[in-house]
């Protein structure tokens, strides 16, 4: 989606504000429905584009308070990501060979192999490796020794201490390495014709240990990953109906994605006789003696594509590799969620957030102990809005009633079309921000923030939001009839 206009002021402060009585009045009616008696709650609501480059505030309420934001926080992640590294930015994954071995140099590419991403273009996890495969024995290259991987670009901090240890086999929990596949996770099948069942791998790989004891019968099978290996155990029972393919994390992303290559070079007829090794240094052996390295495959990836898997399909992985990048990008040492956050808070502050209205943990929203507050995202959405890179960000958004995670949002009303923006839930948490293109032709940038609402309440949490976007383009339509 495309603005309207461009404006080129930079934002200089939020004006008086202007907000009627009778939009606060609505507002409030709606914050005192019952399933928000016991929560607590952060709005701020401006109009963009005045001719002075302010913003104008029309409500707000609690809105310099942090929140726990949950996925609206990408937000704030991919418009750091945006404003350091350009719209036009690639990530470069590249193979190389070097005397005998294969050396794949990752560059935190998120989107590698990442098999929603590709059916849309008609490709498989592994066609990039199958395409280098067939070019290897272009060249006539039939034998490697080692496939290694460096993936120093990351730490190798891969699951985020605050995330939920329970559910460490989500794929919205999945591990953030230099070098990623399929958002590091695999596809397991089931054939209920046979006892025990048989197991199917996708992408085929020896890189996980299956240990089953799952038998015909009853639709109840039972799957799960050991923490800090790749032991997955699959129990139960199983029908011939089974529903599949189930999708299982994996430990250790990089030595993942090569191993499945080795696995990909040895299907298509390439000897591998040595091991899969990782070699962190080997970009900087690359540097000092560039004539014995050859690159034999290079992938590269827009941001585009990044920032839309990010904001309009909330991937965690997505938003985690960008936080992870910022780190490597501004300390010029291994991307961390340690150096990772401190790029984007440092981002925050430059553009006018005081420090005292967020603290952030990790770069998708997942830890509980990510903090922010509605007038913060609100200045990063308005400085976006106004930014050299606007288009690129406000395409990265759901549009409401179309695509994304606003699918679902504001169907059967005009809105339809007129939001764009991102949703945010994690248990007791229910949030939206984004733009608001409004009847009276103006654009308005919104955070609401909802926190401490009832167990499994998010569908309600999101009615309320939606009426409340609502409120406010009521109200401006009023306002614009008035004169």
């Amino acid at each position: 989606m495309k603005r309207v206009v461009q404006l080129g002021a930079l934002f200089l402060g939020i004006a008086t504000c202007v907000c009627r009585a009778d939009l606060a009045s609505d507002i409030n009616s709606i914050l005192g429905d019952k399933l928000l008696q016991r929560a607590s709650v952060g709005i701020e609501m401006v109009r963009l584009g005045a001719a002075d480059g302010q913003a104008v505030e029309v409500y707000q309420h609690e809105s310099r308070k942090p929140f726990t934001p949950a996925s609206n926080l990408k937000l704030v992640t991919t418009s750091a990501a945006l404003d350091r590294l350009g719209s036009d930015f690639k990530f470069r994954t590249v193979l190389l060979l070097h005397d005998k071995d294969l050396v794949l140099i990752g560059a935190g590419d998120p989107s590698f192999g990442d098999s929603e991403y590709l059916r849309r273009v008609g490709w498989r996890v592994t066609t990039v490796y199958e395409n280098w495969a067939a070019q290897l024995k272009k060249n006539g290259i039939t034998r490697i020794r080692n496939v290694v991987i460096d993936d120093s670009i990351f730490d190798e901090g891969f699951l985020h201490p605050h995330w939920p240890a329970n559910q460490i086999d989500h794929w919205y929990v999945a591990e953030v390495g230099g070098m990623n596949l399929d958002i590091n996770c695999l596809d397991l099948s089931v054939d209920a014709s046979v006892s025990p069942v048989r197991v199917g791998v996708s992408p085929a790989t020896k890189y996980v240990d299956i240990q089953n004891t799952c038998v015909p019968g009853a639709n109840a099978v039972q799957i799960g990953r050991k923490p800090g290996t790749n032991e997955i155990a699959i129990r139960g029972e199983a029908s011939p109906a089974v529903p599949g393919p189930f999708q299982e994390t994996i430990h250790d992303p990089p030595m993942y994605a090569a191993t499945v290559l080795a696995d990909t070079l040895s299907a298509a007829g390439i000897e591998v006789s040595g091991k899969v090794v990782r070699n962190s240094n080997a970009h900087i052996e690359r540097a000092k003696a560039p004539p014995q390295f050859r690159a034999v495959g290079v992938h590269e990836t827009p941001i585009a594509v990044a920032l839309a898997r990010a904001n309009k399909d909330s991937i965690n992985l997505y938003a985690e590799c960008f936080c992870k990048l910022l780190g490597h990008e501004t300390s010029r040492t291994p991307g961390s969620w340690e150096n990772g956050t401190a790029a984007v808070g440092a981002f925050m502050r430059q553009i006018g957030i005081s420090a005292n209205e967020f603290h952030l943990d990790d770069g998708s929203g997942l830890s509980k102990q990510n903090n922010i507050s509605p007038h913060a995202l609100t200045r990063v959405l308005e400085y976006d809005f106004r930014g050299k890179s606007s288009d690129a960000f406000v395409a990265s958004l759901s549009v409401s009633g179309v695509d994304g995670t606003l699918e679902d949002r504001f169907r059967g009303t005009d809105l339809r079309h007129r939001v764009v923006g991102k949703s945010g839930f994690v248990e007791g948490v229910s949030c939206l921000s984004g733009y608001l293109h409004a009847r009276d032709g103006q654009w308005y940038a919104f955070s609401i923030m909802m926190n401490g609402i009832p167990y499994k309440s998010n569908t309600l949490a999101k009615t309320l939001q939606e009426k409340i976007v609502r409120a406010l383009d009521n109200h401006v339509t009023q306002q614009a009839a008035r004169g």
